[in-house]
């Protein structure tokens, strides 16, 4: 049963990939309602902060189920209990701080809620259940140099992604109803920060760990062109 669940979460990590380069393809080709490109008439549209919420909550609470409800023997160890936090954190502040901050973000739609939130599902899962069960670390990788290299790239990254959304959300002036001049440049700093969080170096860098796609490709949904914070 282990065996082919590990297979299983295997499968389903080169499936994320394959899924990210496909997405990332069909939004340059047919685009996506979200962001500053949602249609003002487009039904069942859901405020931006109740989306956000809704859509990246399972990030948080599937790995806090796995953990309570599960075995979860791999946590015992703290290289595991590190980088699960360090996935868990992130989404606390996506789900429960930064949808709270948003200001005049327009509408998502219901289904890319709905997309978003199968997609954090299933993220979540193949994290927690990971890191939970199967993936095994020395005792000693948390002071290995290498690894707190990627943590440090890692809180960077974070940090980056913090204070850019802060940014975001100051470029437009009180009454300003277009979409300020400068946000491209910030964006791009945005979603720079925001890879660098999604890496998790300190995972990746771990020699021998072979190649496990889990977290490298930014979902589609949050690219630049559709961000909720500056429409």
């Amino acid at each position: 049963m282990e065996l082919a669940e590990r297979f299983l979460l295997d499968a389903l990590a080169y499936l994320e990939c394959a899924l990210g380069v496909l997405f990332s393809v069909l939004l340059e080709v047919v685009g996506l309602p979200y962001g500053r490109y949602t249609s003002p008439g487009s039904a069942w549209q859901l405020s931006a902060t109740t989306a956000w919420v809704v859509q990246e909550l399972p990030s948080l609470v599937v790995p806090l189920f796995v953990c309570v409800a599960t075995a979860a023997e791999r946590l015992r160890r703290w290289p595991n209990r590190v980088l699960l936090a360090m996935f868990v954190v992130h989404y606390i502040h996506r789900s429960l701080i930064f949808p709270f901050l948003i200001r005049g973000g327009k509408p998502t739609s219901w289904y890319v809620c709905v997309m978003a939130f199968v997609f954090c599902t299933y993220n979540g899962y193949l994290q927690s259940r990971y890191l939970s069960h199967y993936a095994v670390y020395a005792d000693d990788w948390v002071t290995d140099p290498r690894f707190l290299a990627g943590f440090v790239l890692w809180l960077t990254g974070m940090l980056i992604n913090i204070h850019s959304d802060g940014i975001l959300r100051n470029l437009r002036q009180p009454g300003q109803t277009g979409r300020p001049v400068r946000v491209r440049e910030h964006s791009q700093l945005l979603w720079g920060g925001a890879g660098v969080v999604w890496l998790r170096p300190g995972q990746l860098v771990r020699p021998g760990c072979g190649f496990r796609p889990v977290h490298l490709l930014c979902p589609a949904l949050q690219s630049e062109a559709a961000s909720p914070v500056v429409p």
